[in-house]
């Protein structure tokens, strides 16, 4: 804003000066321009609909973008405001990831996680909830780089006479959303060390093992074997609050398969 109005003065210097000048013949005209010129900027940057810009809107980003530099929560009422000043919903949203991910680069997370905790709030479309969870997920990422990378590690033993085909692991959240926090499939897999499942099995980004273990959940790991006429299946239930160092690691012994007819 004050850029603007600064901007405005150095540019109607030259103008003034004509208009003092003694021998100046053409003031009549050159102040009827100046009047039009620039009282149709002002007219279009404060108006609700402007055809250039708007001081609203000026005014509201240099608000947002203090809030973001001091690590503040944004206003509600401010921020409704400058979302709304878009022609449709997606253009809104992509203001407010633009607003988010200033925020993230600036390393303010408090400002961040308030313009996420608005996008999820306004934006309740399943169009948005991909999106949003991909916010949470650099949000996650970047504030907690350590939980970025924590991982469950699966050991195996062979089911008794089993050779080994194929090997498919599913980990959830009992009781939670009908989605797989993380899914991997293996054919003729090597079980002499162990299989690492962490945020890049995903089916959703940013509903995954790392989030998992951000909120210290319990999961359920279910694992199915196929051999060559017979397929085994078994599963297990961790809780994370008692993870050491971001990981956890589990074991499937011989003893422990169901065997199931394919």
């Amino acid at each position: 804003m004050l850029i603007i109005i600064a901007l405005s003065a150095i540019l109607l210097l030259p103008v003034i000066a004509y208009l003092l000048h003694p021998l100046s013949n053409q003031k009549s005209i050159v102040f009827l321009i100046t009047i039009t010129v620039f009282g149709g900027f002002f007219i279009n940057f404060t108006s609700k609909k402007p055809y250039l810009g708007s001081w609203v809107q000026a005014t509201q980003s240099e608000s947002i973008l203090r809030t973001i530099s001091r690590n503040d929560e944004f206003d509600d009422v401010l921020l409704s405001e400058y979302l709304k000043s878009q022609s449709n919903l997606e253009q809104s949203f992509l203001l407010g990831t633009q607003i988010f991910y200033k925020a993230l680069e600036k390393k303010s997370f408090i400002s961040a996680e308030s313009i996420l905790k608005k996008l999820n709030a306004d934006f309740v479309s399943e169009n948005f909830q991909v999106p949003i969870f991909n916010l949470l997920a650099d949000f996650r990422d970047e504030k907690y780089p350590k939980i970025a990378n924590s991982n469950l590690l699966v050991n195996f033993e062979n089911p008794t006479d089993c050779n080994l085909k194929l090997l498919k692991l599913d980990v959830s959240i009992p009781n939670g959303p009908d989605v797989k926090i993380a899914s991997k499939e293996l054919l003729s897999p090597n079980v002499d060390r162990p299989i690492k499942l962490d945020k890049t099995n995903s089916v959703v980004r940013g509903f995954d093992i790392a989030s998992a273990f951000l909120q210290q959940e319990i999961v359920k790991v279910e694992v199915f074997v196929g051999c060559d006429n017979f397929a085994f299946e078994a599963f297990k239930t961790i809780d994370l609050k008692y993870s050491q160092d971001n990981q956890e690691e589990l074991f499937f012994y011989a003893d422990e398969w169901l065997k199931k007819e394919q």
